[in-house]
């Protein structure tokens, strides 16, 4: 049996470093010896989740969503692309599973913790993770908010809260939110882009910014964690 890993990105035509973080995340994943071959595929750039197994040789796929949160993404656009059953198909003699997306894992919550002090945060501070969020969806926000209790229980930072761009709070809200509290700003994004490059411009002023959780280093081993598991099951 020969296995394949493909980690599913949402790729942009419009900022071409939409899809570096899953192109890097993908190199280190193919050094681990784990699986055969270690593919990319995104929504709106090549190659694309439609054709994504095209070439692909191996019996044993587990596919990784490399989004921040369940919803229509990882419920109904990877599995219409990629003609799959659910969280496991079997098709012409292959097996496929697809995991949970990469943000609803606990890790998570530690990489945003790593992020935060990375640009100063201290534990008189406040922490705001940023997520997408959506006013239709409401599982868009879950993985978030799981992750913010996640940090508050770590107990590192003396407030730890949750923003959006989308729904409210507002980032534009963060300094009433914050008060006298030096504030720090985390983004629950899978990758550099279109939103991180609007939050920059649009943000709230005097505030820290770090980079995009789903940029870390660390991604790769949730991605490693998510494969594995499923593949055991």
């Amino acid at each position: 049996m020969t296995r394949a890993l493909v980690l599913a990105g949402h790729g942009s035509h419009l900022n071409a470093r939409s899809s570096e973080a899953v192109r890097a995340h993908a190199r280190a994943l193919a050094e681990d010896g784990h699986w055969d071959e270690v593919l990319v595929a995104f929504w709106k750039e090549e190659p694309s989740l439609s054709r994504a197994l095209d070439g692909c040789t191996a019996t044993d796929v587990t596919v990784v969503p490399v989004f921040m949160s369940e919803g229509y993404f990882t419920s109904e656009v990877i599995p219409a692309e990629m003609g799959l059953d659910g969280a496991l198909t079997r098709r012409e003699g292959r097996t496929i599973r697809c995991t949970r997306p990469v943000g609803v894992h606990p890790a998570l919550a530690g990489i945003v913790v790593e992020r935060a002090l990375e640009a100063g945060a201290s534990e008189d501070g406040a922490v705001f993770v940023l997520g997408h969020g959506n006013r239709r969806i409401a599982a868009t926000a879950s993985a978030v908010h799981e992750q913010v209790e996640r940090v508050r229980a770590t107990g590192r930072f003396a407030e730890v809260a949750t923003v959006f761009t989308d729904q409210d709070p507002g980032i534009a809200s963060v300094p009433d939110l914050a008060g006298e509290r030096n504030a720090v700003v985390v983004p629950f994004f899978a990758s550099e882009g279109w939103h991180v490059d609007q939050v920059a411009a649009n943000g709230a002023r005097a505030v820290r910014y770090t980079d995009p959780v789903g940029t870390h280093p660390g991604i790769a081993a949730v991605i490693r964690d998510l494969a594995l598991e499923a593949a055991s099951a």
